[in-house]
């Protein structure tokens, strides 16, 4: 009876989602409690749809009509002020003063005339807040501008743009084309009087003088584009909306916002269109990107040609209310939804449980925010069952790309030893697991080393060995796949490989690696252009045995001919490692190469260097042999370092020059370190101890100038004063400090100079003195050397 009690518990839990999982449910529960809360939130949706249709329709027609009076009545202000404009330019064009008597008149002569001139030009532009400035242009007698004064046109660029202003339009006419702003533009005609610069203010321009028919000159009034924006955005009773100014053409003159970004500019080519369309009514509604704007446009006659002002201004602010009392509406119609959704959940539960139960059985583990919730609950146990075949199948492939590196990892670290502490079973398990048949095989292991880099310089760089060595591991891989069946490539990144075959018992595996190592020196001679040392162990019958094989052929390596050339040796061939000849140590280019380092003779150093490398690498030497008498050398180099008083542990920095190297197996590349970290770094050295005195004398003469620059100093009297030659004394200064003596004497007394200029009142002439200098020298060497006299230098200090 005890399970069954069990089985009803979970069953009533099932039922009360709140003391459960509460997991997310699917679509079919969802379309189940959809129907019952359209069916109760319908009506109330309705009912607030329709109010704001009737009643936000009936506010807009009101609003509309309210605004046509507020925009006729401040269009009328804006045509005033710009009549005020034109009225104002007129009655100055007519004053006597810029009458014909300008033609002749000069200006630079009848001084008091040109003021006045600028005088009433400045009382014009203050004469309205619209004027941002007022120019008077003059073609006879000479190109003459007034702006903030006088100035006579030399430009021939700039004369034909203001020539421009007396030939465009009528004596008195509106243009938005600036001279002093424009590129060349004489080719347009009288028609571009405006839009022709997009973006440019408003220039009302007035012939002079105002009664002839013939005139040489304009006054010319430029507004100020903030200015007029802000009297056009009178026209816009709200902060929100569009006002401009366009002309018979439909281009824009000015923007009440000057700033518009690319959505504005769209709206306001929609509004041009609009207004097209509806020409015959002065207002109406306009409806963009789902808001409603009250538009109103009209003419203003200007004195050459009429332009139209158009008002957008949105209905928002106003409906308002409305959409409160609408809003509040669907919030109760909102209610009422979640009412039914709490009063309809409970009957559903009971319906629903089941399902719920198997989908949380089935898909354990899936929260409500991994959910699709366009899936139904059907759907998701698909869905579920699809990702863990996907996972699973990403797995398997995951471990097949890594299982060929776990096999190299596993092999390097068996050859090299780390593994002594298992057993043969348990080796051989642990290969089997990685793919590896060991059941009645044999092992057998190949070691290469690549030589010859020093000759790729040009294919490749110095630090290189590592791509050099993956490109040729990558090549062994592929010559060994077509000649074993098993095998496990080990990258070493310094110019070496190894490689471990795995083949049955019954075959002459020796024999093919033998004849595949010849293969392989002819594939990376061709394609990497190297010679390859290629050593092939004995066959080994239990995995345990290779340790011991490895360590074996890192010891017999160093046998191997040094000579060019690829080699491939038996391990269990003696003849391989057996050299007839001996080479002799030399002697004798020892202590030549020893006497060129003592004296600091660097290429003669390494040409005996060179010599010694070639001796010894003749009569077949092995690389065992070539490294010991390098090592030699390297020790009698140090002792002779000793011997002069050089260090060499602190002059190579505390590294182990001989295990550097002993790690280097090619003798081309042992003459290369030796003379880059050796011969080099000594000899320098050397050099830098013969210039030490010399640079104690310059530092005492420098230290001298420092002290006594304000007297009479001379390079002879420093000389004398070191007991040197003039001669010597400027060459060491020069090699010392990068300046020559008098340079160096000019930069102390200068740096000196200006350090009184600016800190002290001193005169001219006393600082002058002070410095060592005459008063007269002392002017011209300071701006020589600094590009500005000395009182120039402390004024511009001073920030005068």
């Amino acid at each position: 009876m005890e399970p069954v009690r069990k089985v009803r518990s979970s069953g009533r839990l099932t039922r009360w989602p709140g003391l459960t999982t509460g997991r997310h449910k699917g679509r079919f529960y969802r379309n189940s409690l959809m129907l019952i809360l359209l069916i109760a939130s319908i009506p109330g949706l309705i009912t607030g749809i329709v109010m704001y249709q009737l009643v936000v329709g009936r506010m807009e027609n009101e609003f509309n009509q309210m605004h046509q009076s507020q925009i006729e009545n401040r269009a009328r202000n804006v045509d005033d002020q710009l009549a005020y404009l034109e009225m104002t330019l007129s009655h100055w064009a007519f004053e006597p003063r810029f009458g014909n008597a300008l033609r002749t008149l000069d200006f630079v002569y009848y001084f008091n005339e040109t003021q006045e001139i600028v005088t009433t030009l400045y009382v014009l532009q203050g004469s309205h807040p619209l004027i941002k400035s007022a120019q008077l242009y003059l073609q006879e007698p000479k190109p003459i501008l007034f702006n903030r004064d006088y100035n006579e046109l030399k430009d021939d660029a700039k004369i034909q743009a203001y020539d421009r202003y007396l030939t465009m339009g009528n004596h008195v006419y509106w243009t938005d084309w600036i001279a002093s702003q424009s590129s060349d533009k004489a080719s347009q005609t009288n028609d571009s009087i405006l839009h022709t610069d997009p973006g440019n203010a408003l220039v009302l321009v007035h012939k002079i003088p105002g009664e002839s028919i013939n005139p040489f000159g304009a006054l010319i009034i430029t507004l100020d584009n903030e200015k007029v924006a802000s009297l056009l955005k009178t026209l816009t009773p709200y902060d929100e909306g569009l006002t401009f100014l366009m002309d018979k053409q439909g281009n824009t003159l000015v923007t009440g916002n000057p700033v518009a970004g690319k959505t504005d500019l769209a709206f306001e080519q929609q509004l041009k269109e609009e207004v097209a369309l509806h020409a015959d009514n002065h207002s109406f509604l306009f409806k963009y990107e789902d808001e409603t704007y009250s538009v109103s446009y009209g003419s203003l006659s200007r004195i050459d040609s009429d332009w139209t002002y158009v008002s957008a201004a949105p209905l928002t602010s106003v409906t308002s209310p409305v959409k409160l009392v609408s809003k509040i509406i669907v919030i109760a119609s909102a209610g009422s939804l979640i009412l039914g959704l709490v009063l309809s959940w409970f009957a559903s539960r009971r319906i629903y449980s089941p399902v719920a139960r198997m989908l949380h059985l089935l898909t354990p583990g899936r929260s409500e925010t991994t959910t699709d919730t366009r899936l139904d609950e059907f759907q998701l146990l698909e869905q579920q069952w699809n990702e863990l075949t996907s996972q699973s199948l990403t797995a398997h492939r995951q471990l097949q790309e890594q299982l060929p590196h776990l096999r190299d990892s596993f092999v390097l670290q068996l050859v090299q030893g780390h593994l002594y502490a298992y057993n043969e079973q348990d080796l051989q398990q642990r290969m089997r697991n990685l793919g590896f048949e060991v059941e009645g095989q044999q092992f057998l292991l190949l070691q290469m080393y690549f030589t010859g880099y020093a000759q790729l310089q040009g294919r490749f760089g110095s630090q290189d060995t590592g791509l050099v060595t993956f490109a040729a591991v990558n090549i062994i891989e592929e010559v060994a796949k077509n000649v074993f069946s098993q095998i496990s490539v080990m990258n070493f990144h310094d110019l070496s490989s190894a490689m471990l075959v795995i083949a049955p018992n019954d075959e002459p595996v020796k024999s093919q690696a033998l004849l595949w190592g010849q293969e392989l020196v002819e594939v990376i001679g061709q394609t990497l252009k190297m010679n390859v040392t290629v050593i092939v162990s004995r066959p080994a019958a239990s995995p345990q045995e290779l340790p011991g094989l490895f360590m074996e052929m890192e010891q017999a390596v160093a046998y191997r001919s040094v000579e060019d050339g690829s080699q491939i040796l038996d391990l269990e061939d003696e003849q391989c490692f057996r050299r007839t000849e001996e080479a002799s140590y030399p002697l004798g280019l020892e202590r030549e190469i020893l006497q060129a380092i003592r004296l600091g003779k660097k290429d003669e150093s390494e040409r005996v260097l060179e010599q010694f490398v070639t001796e010894i690498t003749q009569a077949g030497s092995s690389e065992f042999q070539v490294q010991q008498m390098m090592l030699q050398l390297l020790g009698s180099i140090q002792h002779m370092m000793l011997q002069t008083g050089v260090t060499p542990y602190k002059l190579f920095g505390g590294c182990n020059m001989y295990e550097r190297l002993s790690t280097i197996r090619e003798p081309a590349q042992m003459m290369k370190w030796m003379i880059g970290e050796v011969l080099l770094p000594y000899v320098q050295e050397i050099e830098m101890r013969s210039q030490e005195p010399m640079k104690q004398v310059v530092e005492r003469t420098m230290l001298f100038i420092d002290e006594n620059y304000r007297n009479e100093l001379s390079l002879e009297g420093c000389a004398d004063a070191e007991q040197m030659t003039p001669y010597a004394l400027s060459k060491a200064f020069k090699q010392v400090s990068g300046m020559n003596f008098i340079d160096y004497l000019t930069r102390v007394r200068m740096d000196a100079a200006k350090q009184l200029l600016r800190e002290t009142t001193m005169k001219i002439n006393d600082i002058a003195g002070a410095v060592g200098y005459q008063h007269s020298y002392f002017n011209r060497i300071f701006k020589k050397q600094e590009g500005l006299t000395p009182s120039q230098y402390r004024d511009q200090w001073l920030g005068k």
